[in-house]
């Protein structure tokens, strides 16, 4: 587990995601929005430009129609010398008519292309906004789900180490409770003193002749016995306290081993809320993205269409703009044979000759005119190719499954390292599980130290009744005592608990430094087991 969360496959895996998110976001702020919505801003604005240009054509149409009807009144009054005029007026309506149709077309155009890029641009000023929240927002979110699923490798990966030392310190504990159980030998050791000490004053009663030596014997036997009760007290205390330690040690490994056992699940790092886990969280934002990415590549390519659209428009508009260059060559033809017309008629012809200087200023004013046009149809031309080409540059649709794949690859490793790991938590959790049933257990089933304390109060309590039957005779006896058989006793004890009982009970009488305060069976600060302890 600490290979899996640590600097291994998962940090790698977790790294690799974190770069891929990366370029994904790089890509998605290439396909730049802004920049086509600028463009289609010029083109509405070059539009508007086409239209009050094509204002003044109504008006070239209006004086078109004016000088047809001078045309047709000056003829009249000439009469037959005038009737050269009727058909030059013919011609002056015929002109004013297609202008006035090629005017209409190319206005009507004019307003289909206001349409397609006032459509083109709000699709993109929708496309721009949900761009700008997809930057801020989905990749904010996908970065935070792949920065919180780092932050939980490496708190797993710190949770690992916690478990490692609880482990080590669990078998520790375990080994000092195994060391602890020698506690049986050290009171099966204490009772067999007392035994022997008890039965080496039965065999010297028994081989002693009466009424030789009594008195001493009798103070002997009376100190053995005296000595032997609160050995046997202390062997008792002892052997309690040691189980019910053991037991206390047992317990508290059993919570210590609860507590890891509530570490163990919490280092899995895919943690489930509400029933989906971090992963899933993760693929979820990045399945938003590349939607994202392709509804944003839809909306580009039909950018795209439009402009191409667009193209198609233009290219009809320019060829009503060239019939009206073409209508200008004609105009300039008809005030040329006015001119004609009206100098053949000298000089009744004057005012018709006026009328033909300005057919012929006309023919000039429309070719400046379509002049302008043409030159604005030529920069929206452009700007919409531009914006074609920007568009088909910013169509990643292709590159969305490539990016959406190698998520896919990198997430579904990711799955695989979460269940191994799962499957190694799992196993560490049932084995703890059982670890702690298998404690609990065994400490319920301990009740042997209160049998055996019960024995050895009961053989306490039967040695001090036999030393009550020495009390009458206590002047006696105090003055027989052997002390130096006592200190021969000292000597024989392999424990020094048991040499402090001794010193203790019978006042420090023998020469010795040990202090006469001495606290049988409440002194916590001796250390009754430790390793070093001889027990033979």
């Amino acid at each position: 587990m600490a290979s899996a969360v640590g600097e291994g496959a998962l940090h790698a895996a977790i790294s690799e995601l974190q770069a891929q998110a990366g370029e994904a976001k790089v890509m998605f702020a290439s396909v730049s929005s802004a920049e086509q919505l600028q463009g289609m801003s010029e083109v509405l604005n070059l539009i508007r430009t086409l239209d009050q240009a094509m204002v003044q054509f109504y008006t070239l149409v209006q004086t078109l129609k004016v000088l047809e009807i001078t045309t047709r009144i000056e003829s009249a009054r000439l009469g037959s010398a005038g009737t050269g005029f009727t058909t030059l007026a013919d011609d002056v309506k015929s002109l004013a008519t297609v202008i006035a149709e090629h005017t209409r077309k190319i206005g009507d155009h004019s307003q289909l292309l206001m349409n397609q890029v006032a459509s083109a641009r709000e699709r993109s000023q929708k496309q721009l906004s949900a761009q700008e929240r997809i930057v801020v927002e989905m990749f904010s979110q996908l970065f935070s789900g792949i920065t919180e699923l780092e932050s939980m490798r490496a708190d797993s990966a710190s949770l690992v180490l916690d478990l490692a030392r609880g482990s080590k310190h669990v078998t520790e504990s375990m080994g000092h409770v195994i060391a602890s159980v020698q506690f049986h030998d050290i009171t099966r050791q204490q009772v067999e003193h007392v035994e022997k000490i008890l039965d080496q004053a039965v065999l010297e009663m028994n081989k002693r002749p009466r009424d030789e030596g009594e008195l001493a014997l009798g103070a002997w036997i009376r100190d053995v016995l005296r000595l032997q009760a609160p050995q046997l007290r202390q062997a008792q205390e002892m052997f309690r306290r040691a189980v019910e330690e053991l037991i206390s040690n047992l317990s508290a490994i059993g919570l210590n081993i609860e507590g890891l056992h509530g570490k163990i699940t919490a280092v899995a790092y895919a943690d489930k809320r509400d029933g989906s886990s971090i992963l899933d969280t993760i693929r979820r934002h990045i399945a938003q993205v590349m939607e994202a990415m392709r509804t944003t590549s839809g909306h580009i390519s039909e950018t795209s269409r439009t402009m191409s659209r667009m193209a198609d428009t233009i290219s009809t508009v320019n060829t009503f703009v060239r019939g009206i260059e073409d209508i200008g060559a004609e105009i300039e033809l008809i005030a040329l044979n006015a001119r004609v017309t009206a100098a053949h008629t000298g000089t009744q012809g004057r005012t018709l000759g006026v009328i033909a200087m300005e057919i012929q200023s006309l023919s000039v004013d429309a070719r400046t005119r379509t002049g302008k046009i043409a030159e604005i149809l030529t920069h929206i031309s452009t700007l919409a190719d531009r914006l074609s080409e920007l568009a088909h540059s910013s169509d990643v649709s292709e590159l969305v499954g490539g990016i959406q794949g190698r998520f896919e690859t990198v997430l579904d490793h990711l799955a695989s390292l979460d269940s191994e790991l799962g499957k190694n938590i799992g196993h560490l959790s049932e084995l703890g599980e059982n670890l702690v049933t298998q404690i609990r257990s065994m400490t319920s089933s301990i009740h042997f130290h209160g049998q055996v304390s019960t024995l050895l109060l009961d053989l306490e309590k039967e040695i001090g009744g036999l030393e009550d039957k020495f009390k009458p005779f206590a002047e006696e006896l105090d003055a027989a005592r052997q002390p130096e058989k006592l200190r021969d006793q000292l000597s024989r004890y392999t424990m020094d608990s048991e040499r402090l009982v001794h010193l203790a009970v019978l006042g420090q009488h023998e020469d010795t430094e040990q202090n006469s305060d001495v606290n049988l069976f409440g002194d916590n600060d001796v250390e009754l087991f430790d390793d070093n302890v001889e027990l033979f």
